[in-house]
């Protein structure tokens, strides 16, 4: 009886287990660095390169995001915050932020050494992707 006893623990213990965290860890390290923005599809139609044409993520979890350009007089604008994701869903939380838009929830299509491209839905405007590369 011990044995079977014995036996049932162990299988709970390997089927308890997962490598899903590693996975995600591993994931997340492909995150880190300075992303380069290639393309920015609203609904459907090319809209050119994103507005952030420079992301840049950091191992302790921050992000910025540069706005080329944007300035007054031309100058950079930087937008700063903190990151999480859980498998595909990459959520940015801003450091300054008008009330309600705090968050800014991204779902992951793909990230690889040199490619990321995610989705956000616009509120009752539509879907926006963007496609960054290192």
């Amino acid at each position: 009886m011990k044995k079977y006893l014995l036996g049932a623990f162990v299988f709970l213990i390997l089927v308890s287990c997962s490598s899903d965290d590693s996975t995600d860890n591993a994931n997340n390290s492909l995150l880190i660095g300075t992303w380069t923005g290639v393309s920015s599809v609203f609904n459907g139609s090319n809209i050119g390169v994103p507005d952030s044409n420079t992301v840049k993520f950091t191992s302790n979890n921050r992000v910025e995001f540069i706005y080329g350009g944007f300035g007054i007089n031309g100058e950079n604008i930087s937008e700063f915050g903190s990151w999480t994701k859980n498998e595909t869903i990459l959520t940015i939380t801003w450091d300054d932020s008008e009330a309600g838009l705090e968050a800014y929830v991204l779902e992951v299509n793909e990230l690889t050494e040199s490619t990321l491209k995610w989705t956000t839905n616009i509120s009752g405007e539509g879907t926006l992707v963007e496609t960054y590369q290192r």
